[in-house]
């Protein structure tokens, strides 16, 4: 294990970083990579999940880039014999919504397994909330997933009803697309209102000066 001291700068772990790193390398293509933060900040799905599962990189490559450009050392969850300490710490509900795995604790500070990359405000709201200083390994999410079925029970069945959860999400979203009320649309709308408003202001405005003489 890497001392946990010698991690700083969590607050450059952020999406928009991973973001500008891949584009430097030319991994992906920018329309992707905008799609992919869209996604991420209209719909909370993750970065990094959506490129892995758009098949646009594989997670070894990615998990590549993050440990080499936020220089943080990976851990394949499976190869380190999880404490019991470190499973008791960290409520079920955060390990699953996160997709993490509890790996260690020493003192006060928790070593977790992140999916390729969690960003810095979740890794602070969860010092924050577990009270402790959070070390991450950057892991996979395949590995993540397998390790999280094999120590919680309760993981499959959250799994499987997150699943259909995203494709109810996903076909509402299609079907209002077909109605015409993409976020390009919504866009247009909220040009249109702005373009309304200023005009109103410009009328009262003329309307409440004072006649020339």
């Amino acid at each position: 294990m890497v001392d946990p001291r010698r991690v700083k700068g969590l607050e450059k772990l952020t999406c928009v970083r991973l973001a500008e790193v891949i584009s430097q390398k030319n991994t992906i293509s920018s329309e992707v990579i905008t799609e992919a933060l869209y996604a991420q900040d209209k719909h909370g799905d993750a970065f990094v999940q959506t490129l892995v599962a758009g098949g646009h990189i594989t997670e070894w490559d990615l998990a590549k880039l993050v440990a080499e450009n936020f220089q943080l050392p990976f851990l394949m969850a499976s190869s380190y014999a999880i404490s019991e300490e470190a499973k008791k710490r960290v409520p079920e509900a955060m390990l699953f919504e996160n997709l993490i795995v509890p790996i260690d604790v020493f003192d006060d500070v928790l070593c977790l397994a992140m999916p390729i990359l969690s960003t810095y405000d979740q890794l602070n709201k969860l010092q924050r909330d577990l009270k402790c200083e959070i070390f991450p390994y950057v892991g996979l999410i395949s590995e993540n997933r397998k390790v999280l079925g094999s120590l919680y029970p309760n993981f499959k069945p959250w799994i499987e009803q997150e699943q259909k959860r995203r494709e109810n999400a996903a076909t509402k979203r299609a079907n209002s697309k077909e109605k015409g009320g993409d976020w390009m649309s919504i866009f247009d709308a909220g040009d249109a209102a702005i373009h309304d408003n200023l005009g109103a202001i410009g009328q009262k405005k003329s309307s409440s000066q004072p006649p020339k003489r």
